[in-house]
C-alpha cells in the first residue's frame, strides 16, 4: 500500500476537533445555504474542503452538528418566548 492511499484512508476516518464541532453547533445558520454570501465563508470553505480532500467523517459530523445546532437555537427561542409570555 502506498503512502497516498494510507493518507486517503486516514483523512476519510478523521473526526472533527472540539473547536470545529463547537463552531458548527453554535453557528449553524452560517452555512452555504445562507442568503448573504459574506456570512457563510467559514462553513462553506470548511465543507468544501471536507468534500475536496475526502474528509467523509468530518463532513457527516459537520452536517449533523448543523442540524443539532438549528434544533438547539429553535428550542432556545421557544423557551425564551414562552418565558416572556408567561412572565409579562
Amino acid at each position: 500500500m502506498d503512502l497516498e492511499e494510507e493518507n486517503r484512508r486516514k483523512r476519510a476516518k478523521a473526526t472533527l476537533s472540539k473547536m470545529e464541532s463547537l463552531e458548527f453547533f453554535i453557528l449553524p445558520f452560517i452555512t452555504p445555504r445562507a442568503r448573504h454570501k459574506s456570512l457563510d465563508d467559514f462553513s462553506e470553505s470548511q465543507l468544501d474542503r471536507f468534500k475536496k480532500y475526502g474528509y467523509d467523517t468530518k463532513l457527516k459530523q459537520a452536517n449533523q452538528l448543523i442540524i443539532f445546532g438549528i434544533i438547539f437555537w429553535i428550542g432556545l427561542a421557544a423557551i425564551i418566548g414562552y418565558l416572556a409570555i408567561k412572565f409579562s
